[in-house]
Formats: structure tokens, sequence, C-alpha cells
């Protein structure tokens, strides 16, 4: 049994106030499952140890061999975690002849997230935007949506030739007044200008280089830093993304893919999973 994820590109970290926005981009994680009598992951041909998928399937009462395909790079700041939880869930609900219903896989996935401490908040955003695809608001705190836009459109990504900063959640916290104006930019679906004081503040909390994202900003492109780095995303049309391609290219490996405009599996979205349902 199959079932696949996007990538999720970072509109606003949702770190400092709880509040996420991120988008789907298609790059995929694909997961398939095949009956075993021990759960065994294999990524990319490589045997890896998972706690989380050991607590997945055996919280589901699934006996499988787990067979995972990625596009994604792991500890990118491409949600790789959210979208290898979403499709296993996925892939589990498929093999027992259970329903997609979103609300509870982003829930699950939330959960095992915090469970197995692979996310600081859960990333309710990054799991929204690798099921459900398009431009997501998300209220990480509540596990609800705040907004679900379309968007038809295309994706630059940067991995860059640098790794990962240390996370001070601590002091991505504490200043997250500064960030305010973009959480409102957000809500209102002003998703260029969001990304931009997201960009500017993690950027200079956790060291990363900002004239990567000034580059497009010179053009008027929408791009920024994704997640907790060390990766950067950008959304707009393809000549536009193509151009920021070129200008990249200096700082290491970019990919031009389409901005993911339906979910990656025929999900039920319920009317609770937004923020407005909820009393």
């Amino acid at each position: 049994m199959r079932a696949k994820a996007y990538a999720a590109g970072t509109v606003l970290n949702a770190l400092p106030t709880g509040i996420g926005s991120a988008f789907g981009i298609e790059m995929h994680t694909v997961v398939e499952l095949k009956p075993s009598e021990e759960i065994k992951v294999v990524v990319n041909g490589i045997e890896r140890k998972s706690i989380i998928a050991q607590r997945i399937l055996q919280s589901m009462n699934v006996k499988a061999e787990v067979l995972v395909e990625s596009e994604i790079p792991g500890g990118s700041g491409l949600g790789s975690s959210s979208a290898f939880v979403n499709a296993l869930i996925c892939a589990a609900k498929k093999m027992m002849g259970e329903k997609l219903d979103a609300f509870e896989i982003l829930r699950a996935n939330a959960r095992f997230s915090l469970e197995a401490g692979i996310s600081y908040t859960g990333a309710f955003d990054d799991a929204s935007a690798s099921l459900l695809g398009k431009f997501i608001v998300s209220d990480n705190r509540k596990m609800r949506l705040i907004r679900l836009d379309d968007f038809e459109g295309y994706s630059a990504v940067l991995i860059p030739n640098f790794g990962r900063s240390r996370v001070d959640w601590k002091k991505l916290r504490e200043n997250a007044n500064e960030v305010k104006k973009g959480v409102d930019a957000a809500k209102k679906g002003d998703y260029c200008e969001a990304m931009r004081i997201n960009t500017e503040y993690i950027c200079k909390i956790l060291g990363y280089p900002l004239e990567i994202a000034e580059q497009g900003w010179k053009k008027g492109y929408c791009c920024g830093l994704s997640g907790n780095g060390p990766s950067y995303v950008a959304f707009g049309s393809r000549n536009e993304m193509e151009e920021l391609e070129e200008i990249w290219s200096d700082y290491g490996k970019v990919y031009v893919r389409k901005v993911a405009n339906r979910p990656a599996e025929d999900v039920v979205i319920p009317e609770a999973i937004f923020e407005r349902f909820d009393d």
C-alpha cells in the first residue's frame, strides 16, 4: 500500500508565536507498506532506525516493512519529517481500509512529532502544507487552520552548500514581538510580506545569510528562509523562479518545482479543521 506527501516551504516559522504558514511543493516522499512480521524502515535503499515509525504502526496495530523514497533532504527546513509521517499514516490507513480524514491525520502527525521530539511545536503548519498542498496558515497550539488558499505557480528551492545552525528556540520566542507584523500579514493572506518579515527575523537570530533572500527581494520576488534552515524557498511564476535559480545557483543546488495546489492524497477535509469552527 502506497501514499505520498509534499515538501513544505515556510512563509512564517511557528516557533516564535505558535502561528505558522507554509505551502506545499511538489517534491515528494513516498511510503510503501509491505506486510511483515517485524517493522523495518528502508529509506532510499538504506535501512534506518525510526522510533516514530515504530510508534505510529504499533499504535495502529500494523505490522509492515516501510519502504521510503524521498526527494526531500532531511534536516533541510523543508518538512521532511512531516512528509514522512503524513505518508506513513496515510499508507497505514489505506492498508486498514480506513477513510483519510485530514484533520485526524494532521493531529496524529503533530502528536507523534511532539512525542518523538522531532518538532518543537508539532509542526501542524508543515504537516498541513505537506498533506493538503496550497498555502496554509495555522495555529499550531490549537491544531487548527486559519487559512487555506489556492496558488497556481512555481517554487524555487535552494539547498545551500552550508549546514544548519543551532536552533535557539528560547531566543526565537523571547523576541517574538518582532514578527507580529508577519503574523498579521499571513492572516490577511499577504504571504510575500510575511515571508520577508519572518526571514529577516529568523536569519538574525539563527545567523543565516540574509543576502540570499535579498537577491530575490531586489527583483521583487517572494522568497525567504524555510523552517529553521538552511534551505531557502520562493514562489512565483515559472520565469521568475527560473531566473532566481540562476541567481541562487552560486549558493548551492536549486530545484524549480510546481507549488502543490491539491492534496497529496484523496483526503476528506472536514470543517472542524478550521479555527473559525473551533468552540
